[in-house]
This record gives C-alpha cells, structure tokens and sequence, in this order.
C-alpha cells in the first residue's frame, strides 16, 4: 500500500482564561476582613493582658506580649492608675503608637465613663445655659427640671455671662446626676445641683478669698491711667481711685500734671492663688502740682464706711465730677463749638465724654427721674432733678435703665452710651442747670466742703488714719529694699 503522507498536526496554543475584576474585589475584601480579624484578636489579647487597648503595628504585635523586653529598651510615661486617683507612671512600650494629629478644640469635653458622661463646657458670647445644654444634646425635660433647681439659687437670664462654666454630669439615660455652675464674675459663689432621691436639689456655695494687701506708689508721665497701668494693674484700680474715692474733688482730666505722685494702699481677693479681683482701697495720697489730696477709707461708729481726709472731713459731695468710668474726654463746657453734624459753630452747653458703645452711665447726684426717652437732638435722654435746683441731663444713649418718677442714687447706674439722635459715634452728651441756667459740670463742687466727722469719732478715726500710714510705709520700704 502505497505510503501516504500526513501533514503533521499543530497542537493548539494553551489561552490562559482571563479573570473576571470583580472576583479580584470580593477576593481582597476577604482577605483585608480576614486580616481585620487577626488584628481584632491581637487587640483583645492584649487588652485582656495589660488591662488597657493599645492599638501596636501587625509586624511587632507579638513583641508586645512579650514578658521579657529588656527594660532597658522602654520609656517611662505619666499615666494614671485605675486603682487609684493618683498619677503612677507606666512603661511606654516601643510599639506605642502617640496621636499627632489636630487636637479637640475647646470648649466641649466629654469624660465617659462606664455609667455616666460629664460635659464640660463655656458660655460664648451671646449664649445661654440653656442653648449651652441643647448643643450638648441634653433634653429638654432635663433642662426644665434643671431649670426649678437653678432658678432658686441663681437667676441665669440676669446674672450668666461670656465665659461662665459648667459641669454637668448625666448617666447613660441622659438623666441629670449633677450641675456645677462658675460664674466668671464670682468664682467664689459657685451654683451647685444634685440628684437626691430622684429630685434635683441646688445650693449656692461660698468658698473663701484670700485677701492680700499691697502697696504702690508712681509717678505720672500722661495720665493716672497710664501710671496705673505701668504698675502691672488693670482700668478697674484706676476706676476705683477716679470714681469712688476722689470723684467728687479730683478732676483727672484737667487737674493732672508730670510728676504728680500717687501712693495707695489696696488689697487683692485671690482664689487658689488666682487673682479674682481688687478688694478695699485703704489708703490714696494724691501730691499734684495743681491738686493735693488724701484719702482714708474709715467706718465711723454706727456709721457706713466712707474716705475722709487727714482731718476727718468727707471726700463725699453733691456731685460727681463725671458720669461714667474715667476714660477721657473729647470736648469741654464750650460755648461756641463747631459742630461735626451741623457744619456750623453752636453753643455746646456740656460735657463730651468718648468711651466705648455700652459703657455704663451713672448718675452723679441722689434724685429723681423726671424724662427717660427720646429727646429730639439728645436722642435717648435721661433728665434727673436733684435738690436745690439742680437738674442733669444724660444724652445719646444706647439704652435707658430707669423709668419715669423712680428715686436713683449717687453713681447708680441711668443707662448705657451709645450714638442716638444727633451724634457722629458713640459718646455721652452731659449737662448740669442750677435753676434752669446751664453750669460748667466741672465747677459744680467748687468750694464745697464734706461733711467732718463727729467729735466721737475723731480718737478712733485718727489712730486708724496713723496705722493705714504706717502699714504703707513699711510695704514700700520692703519694696525699694528688695533685691
């Protein structure tokens, strides 16, 4: 048979099958659940171990449960107990991780605990307890019942203010266990609320001040408040020395010169070593060129406490000098002024006092409230009759604190500055009349005397005035001998 030649078979290529994506994304989703798992369990070994959840790198996880690290290899770390309430240093292993990240800014915490949550927060400005609590995610039937225990020990729709804190403690039902409130202006007078026997109870407490005496004595360059302010203290000293003690017989504006010397004696409420505020001013001797004047803070016998000079007369007087916290003037008693919103020269029959929308504005004299409203040109007015003829006027406020007919007292507070009606910005407008007839407010008291002490009085009085010298005396003499 004839041989016949086949051509030779080509076996066919091997096609390797391509491989559907999504199997690739179920298969990674696995294994990262798979490895999640693992890590999951290291976790719980080792929080089982040490008694605290540290999150370690996979690669040195074991490292971590290992016994016998070198101690020569780990850090010390503050931390703190869970067995006690003081801080007991622990080792910082090596596979610490530390967070560097963006910290929580203020001013929300939250302390979690195993039956309760306690929020810490402050009061911003414009804000209240109330919307305070609501961005914390306290309910409102635990803000009502919080509201009738606060309401009896402290009014929060007067009295709250920017930056006032809080604590509060609620359990894991958001029920209220506990509210401790500071007020910024009483640190000492905290408001604290309870839950006893399922009802909130509140109390007002008062924790002692620590008050301190010091000394100071300066030299004016410009102005008090400058020289004040040289020594390390605030407005609210010089408003204490310009306002309620020489007031009424210093004017700071007019009277004041280079080289005038201020010497007092004052005390400062401390709470826990934090300054709180000024306490009483003692003692002030004011030598100017112009002015020469002393003041002794003293309480006569069945008597209030008030100033009086070396020899027992009253600072006090009829009038104050100005109505409000010395903080300067920009124009004077004037009768021919040019005025900035007229564009011509009128009579300006009073005083110009600048300071800052808001400032409180007080009356100068004991009287009566004769027109709190708007007033043409004044804007927002308070006029006010005093005895023996006497009427002052307060204008361009921002707000009126007194009603019509109501009795006011010296430096009680009429109202607040402001812009309103004919004015450029925020100033007060004051006047004084005798009789109807405009007066300069600076010459009111000129050639008034105070009223001197009683006889009775006078022994105490002066012992009392050699002391308060002495004790200045010798803090300045320990200042200036101090290294």
């Amino acid at each position: 048979m004839p041989h016949i030649a086949h051509p030779p078979v080509q076996s066919p290529k091997k096609q390797l099958k391509k491989i559907d994506p999504s199997v690739l994304f179920w298969a990674a989703l696995a294994l990262a659940a798979v490895v999640m798992l693992v890590r999951l369990e290291l976790l719980h070994t080792l929080e089982a171990t040490t008694g605290e959840t540290t999150i370690v790198p996979l690669a040195k996880a074991a490292l971590a449960t290992n016994t016998n690290v070198s101690p020569e290899l780990d850090e010390w770390e503050e931390g703190t107990s869970s067995d006690s309430n003081e801080s007991t240093p622990r080792r910082k292993r090596e596979t610490d991780w530390e967070f560097v990240g963006p910290r929580p800014s203020p001013p929300l915490t939250l302390d979690t605990q195993p039956n309760h949550r306690v929020i810490r927060d402050t009061l911003r400005s414009g804000d209240s307890i109330y919307l305070s609590l609501k961005r914390n995610n306290v309910s409102e039937q635990q803000i009502s019942l919080l509201n009738l225990a606060l309401r009896d020990v402290f009014n929060a729709s007067s009295r709250s203010r920017p930056r006032d804190t809080y604590r509060l403690v609620v359990d894991t039902s958001g029920v209220v266990l506990s509210f401790t409130y500071a007020p910024v202006r009483e640190p000492e007078r905290p408001v604290f609320i309870e839950l006893v026997k399922d009802e909130l109870v509140g109390k007002r407490q008062a924790l002692p001040l620590d008050t301190r005496e010091y000394a100071a004595e300066v030299f004016i360059e410009d102005n008090l408040a400058n020289a004040i302010s040289v020594l390390g203290e605030s407005d609210a000293l010089t408003d204490r020395i310009t306002d309620n003690i020489f007031g009424s017989v210093i004017d700071f504006r007019l009277n004041t010169r280079k080289g005038d010397r201020i010497r007092i004696l004052f005390e400062k409420e401390f709470l826990n070593d934090q300054f709180i505020r000024y306490g009483r001013v003692t003692l002030a001797e004011y030598q100017g060129q112009i002015v020469q004047q002393n003041a002794y803070r003293y309480t006569p016998r069945g008597g209030s406490p008030g100033y009086f000079d070396g020899e027992g007369n009253s600072l006090a007087r009829m009038f104050l000098l100005y109505p409000l916290p010395f903080r300067g003037i920009n124009s004077h008693f004037n009768l021919r002024r040019f005025h900035p919103v007229l564009k011509r020269n009128v009579a300006h029959l009073g005083t110009d006092y600048a300071a800052s929308h808001g400032t409180p504005v007080f009356a100068t004299a004991i009287g009566t409230v004769t027109h709190a409203g708007n007033k043409g040109g004044y804007g927002l007015l308070v006029e006010i009759e005093h005895a023996n003829g006497y009427r002052t006027r307060y204008a361009h406020l921002s707000k009126v604190l007194v009603k019509r007919g109501q009795r006011v007292a010296q430096q009680q507070t009429v109202g607040r500055v402001g812009s309103t009606g004919r004015s450029t910005g925020p100033h007060l407008h004051y006047e004084i009349l005798k009789n109807g007839r405009q007066i300069n407010p600076t010459s009111v008291n000129r050639g008034e005397r105070g009223k001197p002490l009683k006889k009775k009085n006078m022994t105490t009085f002066q012992t009392h005035r050699d002391s308060l010298i002495d004790a200045l005396n010798s803090h300045l003499q320990r200042t200036t001998s101090a290294p």
